[in-house]
């Protein structure tokens, strides 16, 4: 009996491959690799804008398109909210990122030597949320996806990072005169390699 479940499973899989590959060949199939051609194209783009907020309101854009038209699960909702959340939270910082007095406070907040990277700037609520989406990210592309679909989560993987790498660069920009003008003692004290491993 259980041999015959498997051969009936096995039958099916191969079906399934089939029908798989004759839907390839299709119109509407066609189209559809066209359009993702084009989204990843786009993405590319705002990718080599290197524009943090451009960046970000694209990713914004594709996790509320996913919880619209794409969520068919508790677990798939829960995790885009989070995404969703954390994006939001990521939109609040660079606001403060720009406003020294402001970023001040975020600052002290993350004082601690463990919240602190080795260029002993702090590790905050954005450079968490641009980590976690980016292990988020990375989740989807080991899924059942074609490789028009993982392309496109490449590329917003790829454009997350370069929306972190910026927004260290605000980072070092609002708080560099600070950090210049601290006795090397106290930067030494923070310093810690095994902290980030992100180093630009």
């Amino acid at each position: 009996m259980t041999e015959k479940l498997l051969l009936y499973l096995v039958k099916e899989i191969a079906r399934e491959t089939d029908l798989m590959e004759q839907h390839k060949i299709t119109p509407i199939a066609k189209n559809l690799v066209d359009n993702r051609q084009n989204i990843l194209s786009n993405l590319k783009a705002i990718g080599r804008s290197g524009n943090l907020e451009t960046i970000i309101a694209a990713e914004k854009f594709l996790v509320e398109n996913d919880i619209k038209d794409h969520a068919n699960s508790k677990s798939m909702f829960s995790s885009l909210n989070d995404a969703l959340e954390e994006l939001r939270a990521v939109e609040t910082h660079v606001e403060m990122v720009s406003d020294p007095k402001e970023y001040q406070r975020v600052n002290k907040t993350n004082a601690q030597h463990k919240m602190r990277d080795t260029r002993d700037l702090p590790k905050d609520g954005a450079r968490h949320a641009f980590r976690s989406h980016d292990t988020r990210l990375g989740n989807l592309d080991r899924g059942r996806v074609d490789d028009h679909e993982k392309a496109i989560i490449q590329a917003r993987r790829h454009n997350i990072r370069i929306a972190e790498k910026r927004y260290i660069e605000r980072q070092e920009k609002t708080l560099g005169r600070e950090l210049e003008e601290q006795p090397a003692p106290d930067r030494a004290r923070h310093e810690d390699p095994s902290q980030d491993s992100l180093q630009n």
